[in-house]
């Protein structure tokens, strides 16, 4: 019996357009990106990533027009990348870390563009986010090499685009070559360079290289975005934690909670003598990460239970308590915080935890409303509370903020210590 025979895939018009896009993201990303010799970085970076979310947009605008979720985070990305042009990113460490912020919401706003996305089902679009950075730029790299064949398959004149693809392979692979071959044998470089003295063609070969494979990577990437499969994230089966279990670790942690919130009144709230001759500036500057990374746990332990937990009557007293708790916490590391400032000044740095600390005290407002209320996404609204926190925190203009907040307060201007 004969095997059927597979039918070929028909490039469509709009995945060879996709060529000259993602062509265009490869020579900006040349330009902008990998010629770090020009100016300011941080700026060429953030141009670079406003002219590929306008390419985005430009391409998939029927998908993302009506979408007001896509269009808010889309609106943070741009914020971000306008900010390198408000304020000078070098004074503080908000313009280096911007840098990894803008790629990383921009990936987000392209996992919630690959699906019909549900944003109570946070674990999906979290799998997107990874796929995007680990999987998409490279399975579409078939889609690339049938793209970019079609452009020499069929058409009214194929010897003459045969022709031209030949010499778009050729060109490159010469040049690299003759590079080569110019370091094997001191006699062919000694003729090369005098023919090619005014030319430049290793800075022509590497970017050309760069162009080529930015543009294959930024291809298949925006074509799994556009073409790749749109499914919507699947659930994956997870039984419940028993009550029993609930009970037991819940309960545990809260009254180590208590024991600690305890001390917290004694000698942080209530200004009680501390042991040792311990200054409260080394006490609130030994506890600070500590209490606040213990809020950020507790949170996440909050969201487990909610999420597995089995139903019961007791399972909603103790994640209130636990959020009561964490409530407290959140106002001991506040108040830690504010001793550490007053003893040393503000820093970026500082004002940056005290930002943070008050996304942790929003999250925590929202937690308690999603104990009342389970249609709230939770995980969603959380994710986009940050990307519009962290944009608000870039113009309220960190450096300049902590130089007036010193200054007021008789500090030097210039405060060197970063902790």
């Amino acid at each position: 019996m004969t095997e059927p025979t597979p039918v070929k895939r028909e490039i469509t018009a709009a995945e060879r357009w996709l060529l000259l896009a993602a062509l265009a993201v490869g020579v900006l990303f040349d330009q902008l990106v990998s010629s770090l010799y020009r100016g300011s970085f941080l700026e060429w970076w953030s141009v670079f990533w406003l002219c590929y979310l306008v390419l985005f947009y430009a391409l998939y605008w029927q998908r993302l027009a009506r979408d007001k979720i896509l269009w808010f985070i889309a609106a943070c990305a741009a914020a971000l990348c306008l900010w390198a042009f408000f304020f000078d990113g070098s004074q503080t460490g908000y313009g280096s870390l911007t840098m990894l912020v803008i790629p990383c919401v921009l990936m987000a706003h392209a996992a919630a563009s690959a699906g019909e996305y549900r944003l109570k089902d946070a674990g999906g679009i979290a799998a997107e986010w990874f796929s995007g950075w680990f999987v998409k730029p490279f399975t579409g790299l078939p889609a690339f090499a049938g793209a970019a064949g079609s452009l020499v398959s069929g058409g009214r004149r194929p010897v003459v685009r045969k022709i031209l693809l030949g010499a778009a392979v050729t060109l490159p692979l010469l040049g690299l070559l003759i590079l080569l071959l110019s370091g094997a044998d001191q006699v062919f470089g000694y003729y090369l360079d005098r023919i090619t003295a005014d030319w430049k063609i290793g800075a022509a070969v590497r970017h050309g290289v760069v162009v080529c494979i930015a543009t294959a990577l930024f291809y298949s990437f925006l074509w799994n975005i556009g073409f790749g499969k749109r499914k919507s994230p699947v659930k994956a089966a997870a039984g419940e934690i028993d009550r029993v279990v609930c009970f037991v670790v819940l309960g545990s942690v809260t009254l180590l909670y208590l024991l600690f919130c305890g001390i917290q009144f004694t000698y942080l709230f209530a200004g009680a003598g501390l042991p040792g001759g311990m200054t409260y500036a080394e006490y609130a500057r030994a506890g600070f990460a500590q209490t606040v990374a213990v809020c950020a746990i507790n949170l996440g332990i909050f969201g487990v239970f909610l999420r597995f937990g089995a139903k019961s009557a007791a399972l909603p007293a103790l994640l209130a308590g636990l959020l009561g708790l964490t409530g407290v916490m959140l106002v001991s590391g506040f108040v830690r915080l504010k001793l550490y400032i007053d003893a040393f000044g503000l820093t970026w740095l500082r004002l940056l935890s005290a930002w943070f600390i008050l996304y942790l005290a929003a999250v925590l407002l929202l937690c308690a409303i999603r104990l009342v209320r389970e249609k709230l996404p939770l995980i969603a609204v959380c994710a986009l509370l940050l990307f519009g926190w962290y944009a608000a925190l870039g113009y309220a203009n960190p450096g300049g903020f902590a130089a007036r907040y010193n200054e007021s307060r008789g500090y030097a201007q210039t405060i060197v210590e970063m902790g």
